[in-house]
């Protein structure tokens, strides 16, 4: 087997997508790494751009196919692999990759559903151990789902404008989740917000605001969805204080979900555990233990 390794630039990018739409059709319990997450954390404005060039690629010599690769979640000390299956030959070499280059000084940790016994004995057998962070999934049957909702006199729902909503879109985020001091506006960051809605493959009639008739925007659902996949991806779903408990996040959360259903997703999926998306007919999919490299 011939393979070419190569450090990751954005020229990859559609490639990186491609890989990771095709690793969900084949294996399943990597869905908490899909396509959606990748371009979310890439385009998001925490994510250490800088470092990209650290995130590693394998190729067939012959096709130039990518068939493995690791990359870091936002920061060192996190880090997801996977391997084309056929290729497991390759997981030794760059597992030890994200080791050397991801670890922070904690160590390094990975995420691997609790079904998957290959991947937990590949790792304990190099020295992970389990500890207590876990990750969630959840799944909604969108061919079964009821998308009604109502909401308070004077809210509307609508897509979010990409171009021209740049601050309305960044205040519902930094209100919503409820961040300290006062909301920034200076350049970085202005462009940091910029950079976030230009991700490529963002579908604005997917992502979804509560807007008041003011203009104000009280509540936001982001959804992903790309035609070769059969299911949506949720993040981020917020609302800002004040407006909360009166339906509006469910509404906007519908809403998004009800269009990904128009467009063809046959499944949703979300990373959490909260009653919130269980009480509008997520149920639990798949459970991810942490394992550390300390």
């Amino acid at each position: 087997m011939k393979i070419v390794f190569r450090t990751y630039d954005s020229s990859y990018y559609d490639m990186v997508c491609y890989f990771l739409i095709n690793l969900s059709k084949d294996n399943r319990t990597h869905i908490n790494w899909n396509w959606a997450r990748w371009e979310w954390m890439v385009f998001h404005p925490e994510f250490q751009n800088n470092l990209a060039d650290r995130i590693g690629l394998w190729f067939s010599s012959t096709s130039n196919e990518l068939v493995g690769m690791t990359t870091f979640d936002h920061y060192f000390g996190e880090a997801f692999y996977a391997v084309k299956k056929g290729y497991e030959e390759l997981e030794k070499e760059i597992l030890g990759y994200a080791l050397n280059n991801f670890s922070n000084e904690t160590g390094l940790g990975i995420a691997v559903n609790d079904y998957d016994s290959h991947t937990i004995d590949f790792l304990v057998s190099n020295g992970f151990v389990m500890n207590d962070n876990a990750e969630n999934i959840l799944e909604s049957n969108l061919e079964s789902n009821s998308f009604d909702y109502s909401l308070p006199k004077g809210i509307r729902t609508k897509s979010l404008n990409t171009k021209t909503d740049l601050y309305k879109h960044q205040k519902v985020l930094w209100e919503g989740f409820e961040n300290d001091g006062d909301l920034p506006d200076d350049e970085k960051t202005i462009n940091e917000q910029k950079r976030m809605l230009s991700a490529p493959h963002l579908n604005s009639y997917i992502h979804i605001v509560a807007e008041k008739e003011d203009g104000e925007y009280v509540a936001y659902c982001g959804c992903w969805f790309n035609s070769n996949t059969d299911y949506a991806y949720v993040e981020p779903v917020c609302t800002i204080p004040g407006y909360r408990k009166k339906g509006i996040g469910q509404a906007v959360l519908l809403e998004a979900l009800k269009r990904c259903y128009t467009l063809g997703a046959k499944k949703a999926y979300v990373i959490a555990d909260q009653s919130f998306y269980k009480s509008l007919g997520f149920v639990d999919h798949s459970h991810f233990h942490f394992y550390w490299h300390y």
